[in-house]
């Protein structure tokens, strides 16, 4: 039952079906030719005795059957065996007829008698005397007076029958057996054709996810089958890096959350294993805090990058002036800056609206994100500036540190989940590791993207780019 439910008996199958379809039409078609001829070449050798015979007929007489045989046998060869001829007048009275008729007469229909009157050569086929006989009603003309007599010449049709029939049993004992046959030839074809998909098979079901770097054996060819086995392949190489990046991930979800829960935990015990003044629980209490909000920044952004995974965050966009948005983020960091006298800047372009369709309180997000880790990563005494410009259908944002900078090993990584470039500084800042990764979700989600360039001790530019809206007048 599984064999008749494979692709192989499908394919076998749809090959039988077509392949029976294009016997029994050509055999059709061969049967029609072969009567057809067959019939053509019995309607021309009584023709051939009727115009023998009409060219025997005297003016004056009908009777010709003393020397026809002859004149007959010397005209087509041979002896003419069962053949009947007689000669009727315009109203059908026979006035001769051959031998073998002896009291016998051929029918003859008023169409025929009807067509000979006109000039016109009748052919038909009726059953008489037994057997099937072909019929020519030929009609002879005389020079001045028309149409004077009628010739029939009938001819016996079994023989023609009967090599038809041997040809419909021939043809009926061949159809079967070429199917049969090609029915063996087509599960061969299937099988060899098959057996490729099989081995790929057999191979994808042994790969699992502790054996993702197995790769199916390319068949080295430039067809269907390469293609597929290209697609499976990198379907494969898709999933070992969504496993690596899951693990990754989870690893690095699991250490970011140890490492504030081990400090939350070392500081309690410290607290409760003796008596303490006040002084010394409040210091305990805010160090706990501190980690109790960093936790909680670090929750915050793996929902919000959880959410954005599963396609659950949504945007709320409208028209905004992108020099005002930055400008006030701008504004309200400041602050940040003066505990280590950074000097936060403000450059707009020399347009006075640049407009684009966003989020307000995810583009707000952003650049948050990307002003604050200019600052903590500039050194005392620096200068983080905001640039805004515009290059064709695109609105650019630039930060600039003058920080350490990123060496080119770390850049292709930094927008990756928890990596960072100082682990040991980026935790002592209160990072999560997340920030960049957030910040190249909401640019890409507002059709724009986010660029890098870095210089080790010179400092870093991240350039954001969104494309340009046109408010409604």
């Amino acid at each position: 039952m599984k064999f008749f439910m494979s692709v192989r008996a499908r394919l076998t199958l749809w090959y039988m079906i077509i392949l029976g379809f294009t016997l029994v039409f050509f055999s059709a078609l061969l049967y029609y030719q072969m009567s057809r001829s067959l019939y053509k070449s019995v309607d021309r050798k009584i023709l051939t005795i009727s115009e023998v015979v009409a060219s025997s007929l005297s003016p004056h007489s009908q009777s010709v059957f003393s020397d026809i045989e002859q004149k007959l046998a010397k005209k087509v060869g041979r002896q003419p065996a069962a053949k009947f001829i007689q000669i009727m007048d315009r109203s059908g009275n026979i006035g001769g007829k051959s031998l073998n008729l002896k009291n016998k007469r051929l029918p003859v229909s008023y169409e025929a008698l009807k067509n000979a009157a006109n000039g016109v050569v009748t052919y038909e086929t009726k059953e008489v005397f037994g057997e099937p006989l072909r019929i020519i009603t030929y009609p002879v003309k005389m020079k001045g007076t028309g149409v004077r007599s009628i010739i029939q010449v009938a001819t016996s049709l079994t023989e023609v029958r009967d090599t038809l029939r041997r040809l419909i049993l021939i043809l009926v004992s061949i159809i079967p057996l070429s199917l049969f046959i090609a029915s063996l030839g087509g599960i061969f074809l299937a099988n060899k054709v098959l057996k490729p998909i099989n081995e790929i098979n057999q191979i994808t079901r042994e790969i699992t996810s502790k054996n993702l770097g197995l790769r199916v054996p390319h068949p080295q060819t430039h067809d269907e089958l390469g293609e597929l086995v290209e697609t499976i392949n990198g379907m494969i190489e898709r999933l070992e890096k969504s496993f690596k990046q899951i693990q990754q991930f989870t690893a690095d979800a699991s250490h970011e959350l140890k490492t504030p829960l081990t400090i939350l935990k070392g500081e309690a015990e410290l607290a409760l294993r003796k008596e303490r003044d006040p002084e010394e629980y409040r210091h305990y209490l805010r160090s706990s805090l501190e980690e109790v909000n960093r936790l909680s920044r670090l929750v915050q952004d793996l929902l919000v990058l959880s959410k954005a995974d599963m396609g659950r965050l949504t945007l709320q966009k409208e028209p905004l002036n992108l020099i005002e948005l930055t400008h006030s983020c701008c504004e309200q960091c400041k602050f940040l800056g003066e505990g280590k006298n950074t000097r936060v800047e403000f450059e707009p372009s020399s347009d006075e609206e640049v407009w684009v369709m966003g989020d307000p309180h995810r583009l707000k997000q952003m650049f948050y994100n990307l002003i604050e880790n200019a600052i903590k990563y500039s050194n005392d005494g620096g200068k983080v500036e905001i640039v805004t410009g515009s290059n064709g259908k695109f609105a650019s944002i630039a930060i600039r540190d003058e920080g350490l900078g990123i060496s080119e090993e770390d850049l292709p990584y930094i927008f990756d989940r928890f990596y960072r470039v100082d682990k040991s500084r980026s935790r002592e800042a209160g990072g999560t590791g997340l920030g960049l990764s957030i910040c190249k979700w909401i640019a890409e989600a507002h059709q724009g993207k986010i660029t890098v360039e870095s210089t080790p001790g010179v400092g870093s530019c991240f350039t954001v780019w969104i494309p340009k809206h046109e408010p409604a007048a």
